[in-house]
Protein backbone atom coordinates (compact mmCIF):
# COMPACT_ATOMS: atom_id res chain seq x y z
CA UNK A 1 0.00 0.00 0.00
CA UNK A 2 1.66 3.36 -0.88
CA UNK A 3 0.08 6.71 0.21
CA UNK A 4 0.60 10.09 -1.26
CA UNK A 5 0.27 12.49 1.71
CA UNK A 6 -0.53 16.13 1.39
CA UNK A 7 -0.64 19.04 4.30
CA UNK A 8 -2.55 22.37 2.78
CA UNK A 9 -3.01 25.75 4.02
CA UNK A 10 -4.66 28.94 2.12
CA UNK A 11 -3.05 30.83 0.63
CA UNK A 12 -2.39 34.69 1.54
CA UNK A 13 -6.17 36.52 1.02
CA UNK A 14 -7.67 33.16 1.03
CA UNK A 15 -10.07 32.14 4.34
CA UNK A 16 -9.61 28.72 5.94
CA UNK A 17 -13.16 28.49 5.30
CA UNK A 18 -12.87 29.07 1.74
CA UNK A 19 -9.60 26.36 1.13
CA UNK A 20 -11.98 23.68 3.19
CA UNK A 21 -15.05 24.38 0.78
CA UNK A 22 -12.89 24.54 -2.36
CA UNK A 23 -11.27 21.02 -1.29
CA UNK A 24 -14.98 19.55 0.02
CA UNK A 25 -16.66 20.57 -3.37
CA UNK A 26 -14.46 21.42 -6.24
CA UNK A 27 -10.72 19.39 -5.37
CA UNK A 28 -11.76 16.38 -3.27
CA UNK A 29 -14.57 15.25 -6.03
CA UNK A 30 -12.25 15.09 -8.77
CA UNK A 31 -9.48 13.33 -6.65
CA UNK A 32 -12.17 10.56 -5.36
CA UNK A 33 -12.77 9.18 -9.32
CA UNK A 34 -8.76 8.54 -9.67
CA UNK A 35 -9.23 4.92 -11.24
CA UNK A 36 -8.25 2.67 -7.81
CA UNK A 37 -7.48 5.39 -5.05
CA UNK A 38 -9.34 5.55 -1.88
CA UNK A 39 -9.32 9.15 -0.90
CA UNK A 40 -9.35 11.00 2.33
CA UNK A 41 -9.69 14.63 3.38
CA UNK A 42 -9.21 15.36 6.65
CA UNK A 43 -10.11 19.31 8.22
CA UNK A 44 -8.15 19.80 11.46
CA UNK A 45 -10.92 19.72 14.73
CA UNK A 46 -11.55 23.31 16.03
CA UNK A 47 -11.77 23.55 19.45
CA UNK A 48 -14.75 25.77 19.53
CA UNK A 49 -16.95 23.14 17.25
CA UNK A 50 -19.73 22.12 19.66
CA UNK A 51 -19.62 18.60 18.29
CA UNK A 52 -15.68 18.65 18.22
CA UNK A 53 -14.85 18.97 22.93
CA UNK A 54 -16.50 16.81 25.14
CA UNK A 55 -17.94 18.99 27.39
CA UNK A 56 -15.84 18.30 30.38
CA UNK A 57 -12.72 18.50 28.39
CA UNK A 58 -10.70 22.16 27.79
CA UNK A 59 -8.72 20.73 25.05
CA UNK A 60 -9.02 17.08 23.80
CA UNK A 61 -5.07 16.98 24.08
CA UNK A 62 -4.39 16.77 27.64
CA UNK A 63 -0.70 16.64 26.99
CA UNK A 64 -0.72 20.34 25.75
CA UNK A 65 1.05 19.03 22.62
CA UNK A 66 -0.94 19.15 20.42
CA UNK A 67 -1.81 23.24 19.21
CA UNK A 68 -6.09 22.29 19.18
CA UNK A 69 -6.80 26.04 18.02
CA UNK A 70 -6.62 26.38 13.90
CA UNK A 71 -5.41 29.84 14.51
CA UNK A 72 -2.26 28.61 15.75
CA UNK A 73 -1.41 24.90 13.68
CA UNK A 74 0.62 25.85 10.41
CA UNK A 75 -1.68 23.34 8.35
CA UNK A 76 -5.59 23.21 7.77
CA UNK A 77 -5.62 20.19 5.56
CA UNK A 78 -4.67 16.78 5.17
CA UNK A 79 -5.04 14.85 1.97
CA UNK A 80 -4.53 11.18 1.67
CA UNK A 81 -4.74 9.03 -1.46
CA UNK A 82 -3.96 5.46 -1.37
CA UNK A 83 -3.24 3.08 -3.91
CA UNK A 84 -2.48 -0.57 -3.85
CA UNK A 85 1.22 0.14 -5.74
CA UNK A 86 3.18 2.98 -7.07
CA UNK A 87 2.66 2.48 -10.39
CA UNK A 88 -1.24 2.76 -9.44
CA UNK A 89 -0.01 6.07 -8.11
CA UNK A 90 1.72 7.27 -10.88
CA UNK A 91 -1.01 6.17 -13.30
CA UNK A 92 -4.21 7.58 -12.12
CA UNK A 93 -2.30 10.91 -11.03
CA UNK A 94 -1.46 11.33 -15.34
CA UNK A 95 -5.69 10.84 -15.79
CA UNK A 96 -8.27 13.80 -16.76
CA UNK A 97 -9.70 13.62 -13.27
CA UNK A 98 -6.13 14.29 -12.09
CA UNK A 99 -5.74 17.84 -14.19
CA UNK A 100 -9.18 18.57 -13.65
CA UNK A 101 -8.49 18.35 -9.60
CA UNK A 102 -5.46 20.82 -10.26
CA UNK A 103 -7.93 23.27 -12.08
CA UNK A 104 -8.30 26.16 -9.73
CA UNK A 105 -5.82 24.86 -6.95
CA UNK A 106 -3.46 27.89 -7.31
CA UNK A 107 -6.10 30.64 -6.70
CA UNK A 108 -6.67 28.75 -2.95
CA UNK A 109 -3.17 26.90 -2.62
CA UNK A 110 -0.33 28.48 -1.12
CA UNK A 111 2.03 25.77 -2.73
CA UNK A 112 5.61 27.50 -1.17
CA UNK A 113 4.15 25.62 2.03
CA UNK A 114 2.53 22.96 1.35
CA UNK A 115 3.66 19.59 2.15
CA UNK A 116 3.67 16.16 0.19
CA UNK A 117 5.35 12.89 0.21
CA UNK A 118 4.66 9.61 -0.54
CA UNK A 119 4.77 7.06 2.21
CA UNK A 120 4.55 2.98 2.17
CA UNK A 121 2.86 1.10 4.80
CA UNK A 122 4.75 -1.39 6.42
CA UNK A 123 3.08 -4.26 8.62
CA UNK A 124 4.89 -5.10 11.80
CA UNK A 125 4.94 -8.19 13.71
CA UNK A 126 3.31 -9.05 16.46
Amino acid sequence: MVKLVLLKKPKPGVSREELIEYLETVHGPHNSQLPGVDYTLSVQVDPEDEDAVPEDMEYYDTSDTIPVDPENTRYDTLEIHEFDTMEELIEAHSTDHSEEAEEGLHDVIDFEDEIAFVVEDTELEE
